[in-house]
């Protein structure tokens, strides 16, 4: 009950301040998983008065794909990174308006949030396994550091 609950909230308050237009172009690109994508915070803390952190880990099936949603203003900078625990390949990218960086590796980023790429940022984990490659799930971990003004939305799949 706790868990829809919440769901409701994270995406009532999505609608006034996106739209169900935006949202909707923000994920069109991703499949919706019948399951979890099994997504834990493993650490948030505040960095000074300033800075937020997030660590998550989360699963990423085979031909799926996990997004997770950054709220910035302008000017607002952002570094992270990301690994992978399980598996070796998957495509990440950042995309405001437009696409901001696409890698294949595990890998840095960094970015600052400009008025031209909108306020709202997704971070897009897909796995792409090769039809030779066993279809396996992906476990990432991921850090991100932003301004304490910023947020950061997960996805949530009901039960």
């Amino acid at each position: 009950m706790r868990k829809r609950i919440l769901i409701a909230i994270m995406i009532l308050s999505l609608l006034p301040v996106l739209g169900c237009e935006e949202i909707s172009r923000l994920t069109q690109d991703t499949t919706q998983e019948s399951t979890s994508p099994n997504l834990k915070i493993l650490k948030a803390v505040e960095l000074g008065s300033e800075w937020e952190m997030k660590q998550i880990l989360f699963d990423v099936g085979a031909d799926d794909e996990v997004a997770i949603l950054l709220k910035l203003s302008d000017g607002d900078e952002v570094d992270g990174y990301f690994y992978l625990e399980k598996g070796e390949k998957i495509d990440f990218r950042i995309t405001g308006k437009t696409l901001l960086l696409e890698s294949e590796v595990q890998d840095r980023f960094s970015f600052t949030a400009n008025q031209d790429q909108g306020d709202t940022y997704t971070l897009a984990f897909r796995n792409t396994a090769d039809d030779d490659d066993k279809k396996e799930k992906i476990t990432v971990v991921l850090e991100v550091i932003y301004p304490v003004g910023g947020s950061v939305y997960i996805p949530v799949a009901g039960e």
